[in-house]
């Protein structure tokens, strides 16, 4: 593959991931993360659909949610949601790995195809290709996101590539999503509102924060300047102080940071959340 391909494919997967992430974040804790969490997958690799199981140890798996309109009838069925611990993914899980992006053609064992549980139970989801992200956020379960592939045999981008360099910050939303996602509480959408709007303000100036904000919400540095009123150099000039400031050096960094300290702030509290994830101390 040539240097300009690989550049090419580099800022449509970026495109396309600043494009849906900042939705799946705002969503984390309601009702409708998993539907982002499924827009952001698909289309990061143009694959068609994604359902997302939770596999116990002592349990048959459970299907949490599924936007295909396969096997739709059959996961109300405990027989067939019972062969599901069959499922290649599960069976990886029960060897002790919890974490990973794995092909089903790489993991599956070498009759997997001619077995009665490919026959009886794989075919009818009618998949082509399947892609398995395995997300572990504590000791109670594992999370199998199913990214499957219907409508055609293959598609121009490497999947894997691609989603192991998203890897981290969608795991880090999962998590944060099952952490706080419990509706008697109050929505983490209000918490994230507040996080959001004091991020950073401990140790940035007011106009680094407005870019700071920008930017995890996924706006360029191009689109940035006429929001703010000032030339596009200038962004450049307050981006690279940010990653200063912050110990920082990437667009990617900062979407980690902002996850990580958004996990440290207490619910209906107006403080910095990077003064709680570093402690009260400068980053300096």
């Amino acid at each position: 593959m040539s240097e300009t391909k690989i550049q090419s494919e580099s800022v449509e997967a970026w495109s396309e991931f600043n494009q849906y992430y900042p939705p799946l974040i705002a969503s984390i804790g309601e009702s409708n993360f998993l539907d982002r969490l499924s827009e952001l997958a698909t289309a990061l690799v143009d694959y068609d659909s994604l359902v997302v199981m939770s596999f116990s140890t002592d349990k048959a798996p459970v299907v949490l949610h599924n936007d295909s309109s396969y096997f739709n009838d059959q996961v109300i069925d405990k027989e067939f949601m019972g062969a599901m611990v069959l499922d290649p993914f599960y069976q990886l899980i029960r060897r002790g790995v919890r974490q990973g992006i794995f092909r089903l053609e790489d993991i599956a064992p070498d009759e997997f195809y001619s077995s009665d549980y490919y026959n009886k139970i794989y075919k009818q989801t009618g998949l082509q290709k399947e892609i398995g992200i395995i997300s572990s956020c504590n000791d109670e379960f594992c999370l199998v996101l199913s990214i499957g592939l219907r409508n055609k045999a293959d598609v121009e981008v490497d999947e894997l590539k691609r989603l192991n360099t998203f890897y981290r910050l969608i795991q880090c939303a999962i998590c944060k999503h099952f952490e706080v996602g419990h509706p008697e509480q109050r929505t983490i959408g209000h918490q994230l509102n507040d996080i959001f709007s004091n991020f950073g303000k401990d140790f940035l100036s007011e106009r680094e924060c407005q870019v700071t904000q920008l930017v995890l919400q996924g706006y360029s540095t191009k689109a940035i300047a006429p929001l703010l009123e000032v030339s596009t150099e200038t962004v450049k000039v307050y981006r690279k102080r940010i990653h200063n400031k912050l110990k920082i050096s990437s667009q990617s960094e900062l979407f980690s940071l902002f996850l990580e300290a958004a996990s440290t702030v207490p619910a209906d509290s107006n403080i910095d959340p990077l003064t709680v994830y570093f402690g009260g101390k400068s980053v300096h």
